[in-house]
């Protein structure tokens, strides 16, 4: 299978995006689910192909995330760390971003975020707030930290240097 074939397994164009796949696969498993239908093989073959459909696209496309700045943050430009399950995400946000864009993570190729920029009262201060460098002191303290395994062999070579 293709993306643009489990696209249109949707009647979807290639590109429409995860979260439209997902809304017209709910959809039509609503009105294909045995329940709601009678289970003729042509109802279940459907079923079945749509199924296969969004577990391709959702094994095969990039993971998406939004982030939410403030419109000072927009104009000066920022690097956000963000955390995806276990993994933590570093990403650059450069000077004059617009709401909507959509952004790649550094080092991430399959990891697209997308930025909304909050509207908020004019800010009178010019100089960066110390609450914008607090993610990034989270994701270099992050990346910093030793492993377990790196404590785990410390701990060891300790405990062979006092034998």
């Amino acid at each position: 299978m293709t993306v643009s074939a489990a696209y249109a397994a949707f009647g979807l164009e290639p590109g429409a995006g995860l979260t439209a796949a997902k809304s017209r696969f709910r959809d039509e498993v609503k009105t294909l689910h045995p329940d709601m239908t009678e289970p003729t093989p042509e109802a279940l073959t459907r079923l079945a192909s749509i199924v296969e459909a969004i577990r391709f696209l959702e094994r095969h496309l990039p993971a998406c995330m939004e982030v939410e700045i403030s419109a000072g943050q927009a104009r000066r430009g920022l690097t956000r760390s963000l955390r995806s399950g276990e993994r933590a995400i570093l990403l650059r946000i450069p000077p004059g971003v617009t709401d909507g864009a959509s952004l790649q993570a550094v080092g991430e190729p399959d990891i697209m975020v997308q930025v909304r920029v909050l509207a908020a009262a004019p800010q009178t201060a010019t100089t960066p707030c110390p609450a914008d460098f607090e993610p990034l002191d989270d994701f270099i303290e992050a990346f910093s930290r030793p492993s377990a395994n790196a404590r785990f062999a410390r701990w060891i070579r300790k405990a062979q240097s006092a034998a």
